[in-house]
């Protein structure tokens, strides 16, 4: 609408300067010059102002347009930056959650212990017999025990008995951990002196060697601590005859006829299997 309305107003501006020069022609051709003139002057002075107020408008609109794409620019950069805000939340929100497993254990044994890994070793080194010795020092506390979603059972209503299999105890987690050297030393087997006995005497120019020693040492030990100490292998069988008489007293209330089996197979469920309900309907009907 405010197009067709400047377009009528420029079209009558146009008929005005047109009447104008005609005057003007008129004028000029009944020999009156000077008012020819000055009709012809007055019509190109008013179309001059007409073109440059058309100019000022055109130049207004198009500040005002720049005006507005560089607002607009900027509220798609902010958004753009808001995305990328949201989008790295979301890829360490994700990163988090494929962290979670659902595990569902019976702990037994949380053993607070401190233990002792020895090092004696010797090695030749450019034609010089070298000896390494210390002690590390491993301060924990381990669990063990089972993951109950790895046991398996089956039910025999006939006999009215409850198989329980796979009772693997293990080492299930580790609380506070600490590794720390309580000494090394680095020996070399040499003289003192020309012409004396030859004995272990410290060594200082291997300090470097001996540091790295040190700590691929601690970091075999970490790592081997991530299967359960050796040093507590033998608590293996008392946790799972634990295990043992803690599911008989679980399923006690269900069925007293309890056996134990070393192997599942297909035909054996994970605990959320077991449907308690039927198995204490079956028991009552008998």
């Amino acid at each position: 609408m405010k197009k067709s309305i400047f377009s009528m107003t420029g079209i009558k501006r146009y008929l005005l300067v047109a009447a104008i020069i005609i005057v003007a022609i008129i004028l000029l051709a009944n020999k009156l010059v000077i008012w020819g003139a000055a009709f012809l002057a007055a019509g190109l002075i008013i179309l001059g102002i007409q073109q440059l107020i058309l100019l000022n408008v055109k130049v207004s609109r198009f500040e005002d347009n720049i005006t507005g794409l560089e607002e607009k620019n900027q509220s798609l950069a902010k958004m753009n930056e808001k995305l990328m805000e949201e989008n790295e939340f979301l890829k360490e929100r994700h990163f988090q959650i494929t962290q979670i497993k659902s595990i569902l254990e019976m702990n037994l044994f949380e053993i607070d212990t401190r233990f002792k890994r020895t090092v004696n070793k010797t090695e030749q080194l450019n034609d010089r017999e070298i000896r390494y010795i210390g002690s590390l020092g491993v301060s924990l506390k381990a669990k063990y025990g089972i993951d109950l979603k790895e046991l398996r059972f089956k039910y025999l209503p006939e006999s009215d008995e409850l198989i329980v299999a796979n009772i693997n105890p293990r080492f299930l987690s580790f609380g506070n951990r600490k590794l720390e050297w309580e000494f090394f030393e680095t020996l070399e087997y040499r003289r003192q002196l020309p012409l004396t006995v030859k004995r272990w005497m410290t060594s200082d120019d291997l300090a470097e060697r001996a540091e790295k020693l040190k700590e691929e040492i601690r970091l075999e030990t970490e790592h081997s601590l991530e299967s359960g100490p050796e040093e507590f292998a033998w608590i293996m069988e008392p946790i799972r005859e634990n295990v043992e008489n803690t599911i008989r007293i679980m399923f006690k209330g269900v069925t007293s006829n309890i056996r134990i089996a070393e192997m599942a197979d297909n035909t054996f469920v994970p605990i959320e299997g077991i449907k308690l309900g039927k198995l204490e309907e079956n028991k009552r009907l008998k």
